[in-house]
Order: structure tokens, then C-alpha cells, then sequence
């Protein structure tokens, strides 16, 4: 099967929900890898790929393509061969997935993004796994697309490409479109789509191979729930938790937190002394500078940018505690960061 058909590509644009034929991922793949993708993305997605041949009628067909047609390093040094250049793919494959690692962006080009363009007007599926959707979406390619994206480079993606509809579910199907968060999620979204193509039992046996109890949803959440995190069990607690990392941007007073578990500010600073030993501030802080602190890595925002999506009033108190906590200063990392991947490059501000 190479891209949709016509019939299926019109069930996409007027179905607000994906059903069993927007699971699918049209043979043949070409997996497009930018330097020091994560292994585990790739290999998660392959992998099921290749246990699938052993049970599938139809066999799964793929191919490995670089920026420029030579082997590729992940994000551990290790070199992967591909088979060509990106570029240089003259035949819409059926879909296309790329592999993004820390800083996906830096590779964009208006070749590029004209290559994926063509290929989407030619029914290829385009897709992003792990952080690829950064790329995608400076391309203006998801716009309009419902996206999921590794946690960690959710909140940065979600301050930018608000033309997208960010969830944080394991892996997305939206049309013409799909993406993953990476990780093991990859072997879940190839699972629904070998359910959708060959039926439930071919998935449990490839799923089985893995040692994957279950067939995970797309719609399932991808860190742990807030108790195992934290290891703590009291409903109130954890609700309180949950509001402040849905509330990172915009602070909530702990009186306001307090107020919406139906507790006192007293009752609910006594809780968060027995079970996590700081204050409700202290823990807000905690979570907020973790957060820029992902963003100062994972994303080109400039620093006033990051602290004002982290709550923060000014630059200048979001760099004073980020210097406290970490040692040093938001600019700082991320010029070791860059200086780390790219020697002779400057950073961002």
C-alpha cells in the first residue's frame, strides 16, 4: 500500500476522531534521521516493524535516510548507515516518519520543508517522533493538527506553534498526519496500526514478543501519574500537585491551591511539610525552574520568553533562582549546551 487512497483521505478530513483506518501507516516507511536522534525512538518503531513480518500477510517496507546520504550519529555517538539522501527520494513513499533529538530545529531549510510539502500533497503520511515535531511545525506543517511531542519539549512547543493543538498522549493520528512522543510509544502507535491493518490477534502476538503486557492507547498519558512520581497517596495532595503543574504559566496563591482542594492554606502547608518536607512555594518553585529549565535546553525561546511562561515577572528574578538552584545561569547553559553539540556555534540569547 503506498499512501492513502482517495476514499480514505477523505474520511480523514471530515472525521474529527481517528477510527480504525487513521491508525494506519502506509508501506512504505522512510524514516528520515537528524543527527543525534534518540535510538530508542527509531528502533522502538523498526523493531515492531520487523516482528510484524513475521505474522503479517503484507509485509512492512522501510528504509533509512539521512540530510545528506551519510551515516548518522544518535544522541550516544553510535553511527547508523542509511540508504540515501533524503532529498534524493524520487517516489512518494507511503509514509514518512522523522527522527528528532535535542535540537530538531537547526535543520530546517526551505528545501527541505518544499520536499515535505511535495510529498504530502502526493498522499504521503508525514509524521514526527520523539521531538521531530519542532521541525514539522517551523515548516508550518501541523498546523491545524492535533500533535503529541516528548514531554519534556511540550511546554516550549506549546508557547510557540500555537497554530497546533498539543496533546501529551503517547501518539497522534490526525488526518494526513502523525507523531509520537518517542520512547517506547513507538511501539504502541505501530501495534494500533498492525491492529488496523491485520486484525487484534497479530498485534497481542507482536506485543507479546516484546513483553509489552498491553496494547497501550494513544490517548494514555506519557510520564507516570503524580503518585508514583512522588510517592504519595493523599487525594488532596495530589490534586494540588496536578493544579500546579497545569498552572505553571500563572501562579496560583497557595490560599487560591488551598481553596480548591477545600482545604485551609495552614491545613494544606502542613500536608506538603509531612509528605514532601518544603512549603507550597517551595515545591511551585521547584516545578517551575524544572520547567525553564527543560525549555533553556530543548527550545530556542529566548530567556525573558522562558520566564514569563514559567510564571516568572521579570528576567531578572527568573535568572537570580535559576543561578541558585542550578548554579548557574540560563544563558549559561544553554551555551554549554550548544558549545556541547555544535563546538563552533554560537548560541541563541
Amino acid at each position: 500500500m503506498i499512501g492513502y487512497n482517495k476514499a480514505q483521505y477523505s474520511r480523514f478530513q471530515s472525521q474529527g476522531t481517528p477510527d480504525s483506518v487513521g491508525y494506519m501507516l502506509p508501506s512504505p516507511i522512510t524514516f528520515l534521521l537528524l543527527p543525534e536522534f534518540t535510538s530508542i525512538a527509531l528502533f522502538s518503531v523498526v523493531e515492531a516493524l520487523r516482528v510484524a513480518n513475521r505474522y503479517t500477510p503484507t509485509q512492512f517496507e522501510w528504509n533509512l535516510t539521512s540530510l545528506d546520504g551519510k551515516p548518522v550519529s544518535d544522541c550516544n555517538g553510535i553511527e547508523v548507515c542509511v540508504k540515501q539522501s533524503f532529498a534524493d527520494l524520487a517516489q512518494p513513499p507511503g509514509t514518512v516518519l522523522i527522527v528528532g533529538g535535542t535540537t530538531p530545529e537547526r535543520y530546517r531549510s526551505p528545501e527541505l520543508f518544499s520536499k515535505l510539502r511535495w510529498l504530502s500533497s502526493q498522499g504521503t503520511l508525514l509524521g514526527g517522533i520523539d521531538t521531530a515535531q519542532q521541525l514539522l511545525a517551523v515548516g508550518g506543517l501541523l498546523d491545524g493538527y492535533r500533535v503529541t511531542v516528548h514531554w519534556e519539549n511540550a511546554s516550549a512547543f506549546r508557547e510557540r506553534f500555537r497554530q497546533s493543538e498539543l496533546t501529551l498522549n503517547l501518539f497522534e493520528f490526525d488526518r494526513n498526519r502523525v507523531t509520537c512522543a518517542g520512547g517506547t510509544a513507538g511501539i504502541d502507535m505501530v501495534l494500533h496500526a498492525i491492529e488496523a491493518e491485520h486484525g487484534r490477534d497479530i498485534a497481542i502476538r507482536v506485543a507479546e514478543h516484546f513483553m509489552h503486557e498491553r496494547i497501550r492507547n494513544g490517548s494514555e498519558g506519557q510520564r507516570l501519574k503524580t503518585t508514583d512520581r512522588w510517592d504519595i497517596h493523599h487525594v488532596k495532595l495530589i490534586k494540588s500537585i496536578e493544579l500546579m503543574e497545569a498552572e505553571l504559566e500563572e501562579p496560583l496563591s497557595t490560599a487560591e491551591l488551598a481553596s480548591a482542594v477545600c482545604l485551609s492554606s495552614r491545613q494544606l502547608s502542613r500536608l506538603f511539610k509531612e509528605h514532601l518536607q518544603v512549603s507550597p512555594g517551595q515545591f511551585y518553585l521547584e516545578l517551575r525552574l524544572n520547567r525553564a529549565h527543560q525549555m533553556v535546553i530543548h527550545s530556542e525561546m529566548s530567556v525573558n520568553s522562558i520566564a514569563f511562561a514559567c510564571g516568572f515577572q521579570s528576567q531578572s528574578h527568573f535568572s537570580r533562582v535559576y543561578r541558585e538552584k542550578f548554579g548557574v545561569s540560563p544563558r549559561q547553559t544553554r551555551r554549554r549546551e550548544v558549545k556541547r553539540q555544535f563546538p563552533t556555534m554560537q548560541a541563541p540569547n
